[in-house]
């Protein structure tokens, strides 16, 4: 038998969680929505009135979102934080688990990942490191392919251009 405090607990600890999922999917959802070109170009547009951007913003995100998440978001564009969304959700997600610093998870390829790969890179990224990253995607075409990763002080670097100066080393050593 359970005390008292106990039950309370438990009680208290499903409404979090309940709600930090709800959340986090909100927050997922409004990644996606801001990951389209026209609103980008929309909520980006300095000769847009604040009342337009938060319009396209409702509009873009599902009717069910959390009003605290929709709330919060046009304040973000308001400010021309926008891009910000995934790093707020995965402090959020941090604040959560009780860690006190976040860990940056950077992600950089030779061309523009679809969403559904960046989802991807997410979800095993999460898999493995725990909830509570914070994910930033950059491109750089000098890696010629594959993808440069780094997790807090991690680095796996599996780039066309490491490898390709990999074995330009192998074989000057070779050669010498």
């Amino acid at each position: 038998m359970s005390s008292k405090q106990e039950r309370v607990n438990r009680y208290a600890q499903a409404l979090w969680l309940a709600q930090l999922e709800r959340w986090q999917q909100a927050f997922d959802q409004a990644s996606k929505a801001l990951s389209d070109k026209k609103l980008s170009a929309l909520l980006a547009d300095s000769s847009k009135s604040s009342a337009d951007k938060a319009a396209a913003l409702e509009k873009a995100l599902p009717a069910d979102a959390p009003v605290e998440i929709v709330n919060l978001l046009k304040v973000m564009v308001d400010a021309g934080d926008a891009g910000l969304v995934d790093d707020v959700a995965g402090r959020v997600a941090q604040i959560a688990s009780g860690r006190s610093e976040a860990i940056k998870a950077e992600i950089t390829s030779a061309i523009d990942l679809t969403e559904s790969e960046k989802e991807q890179l997410r979800k095993r990224l999460t898999d493995e490191y725990g909830a509570g990253l914070t994910f930033s995607f950059s491109v750089d075409p000098s890696l010629m392919g594959g993808l440069r990763v780094r997790v807090g002080d991690r680095l796996i670097d599996n780039s066309v251009a490491t490898r390709l100066a990999a074995l330009r080393e192998s074989i000057a050593a070779v050669v010498r």
